[in-house]
């Protein structure tokens, strides 16, 4: 998604993400991430508009973002791409995140 239509900026951050669909739990990782959503490379395909559960570790401060994510866009491929915006984040979970992009951004840059 272009930036001028997100209302977030998103990081280039590699994170591990279990997906939770059905009665069944995948593992991911991130390719960025922000307040609004977040990419993931997956074996996982769905359909544009799943609703997926996830859990993200963040490394620093250590806390798993427990978060609701949308499905806005797939990009086919081994592994498949995928956007995701968030549903809603808790407000601890707002808090890890801004944490981790600031102590992330001082080491690695700023959002993309």
């Amino acid at each position: 998604m272009s930036q001028a239509r997100r209302r977030f900026g998103r990081f280039e951050r590699e994170l591990v993400v279990e997906i939770g669909f059905g009665d069944h739990s995948y593992n991911a990782r991130t390719t960025d991430i922000g307040l609004g959503g977040v990419s993931i490379n997956t074996s996982l395909c769905p359909d544009f508009g799943t609703v997926l559960e996830l859990r993200i570790s963040v490394p620093q401060p250590l806390q798993v973002v427990e978060a609701s994510g949308k499905v806005m866009w797939v990009k086919p491929g081994s592994p498949n791409s995928v956007g995701l915006a968030f549903e809603a984040l808790r407000p601890i979970d707002v808090w890890a995140l801004l944490q981790y992009f600031n102590l992330s951004s001082k080491e690695e840059g700023g959002p993309s």
